[in-house]
């Protein structure tokens, strides 16, 4: 079995980026209206929170545990879900006018998309250099 090969600093981007998701997610399950606009009576509001942090949370646990175990199996997938989850947290925010959330998901989208393709690409090149 092989062991993924990732720098440290993909490491500690990937773990705070997932870390500010749940975070946020967090803060909004206590006040929704730290997230989203919109007034803190709409009955909509404490379901997205809800919601939001439904994925959030245990996505995010699950990609802080993968990144910090020592191997990494299971992490190509993570980093793939993880940044369509923020694509799709762009689409959201672009749509609903939520700067924040198109921000940041593009942000947060970018750094595991990026960190998925550079291990894809690693176990490709392993791959080929053990045929």
């Amino acid at each position: 079995m092989q062991t993924e090969k990732l720098t440290k600093s993909a490491i500690i981007v990937n773990a705070i980026g997932a870390s500010v998701a749940m975070a946020f997610s967090a803060a909004a399950l206590v006040d929704p209206t730290l997230v989203i606009t919109g007034g803190a009576d709409s009955p909509g509001v404490d379901l997205y929170a809800q919601a939001y942090a439904a994925r959030a949370i245990p996505l995010g646990a699950a990609l802080l545990f993968s990144l910090a175990s020592r191997r990494k199996r299971g992490l190509l997938p993570l980093l793939t879900v993880s940044g369509a989850v923020q694509l799709g947290d762009v689409a959201i925010g672009a749509t609903q006018g939520i700067p924040g959330m198109l921000v940041g998901g593009t942000v947060l989208a970018l750094i595991h998309l990026a960190t998925a393709g550079q291990l894809a690409i690693s176990r490709s090149r392993d791959a080929a250099a053990t045929a």
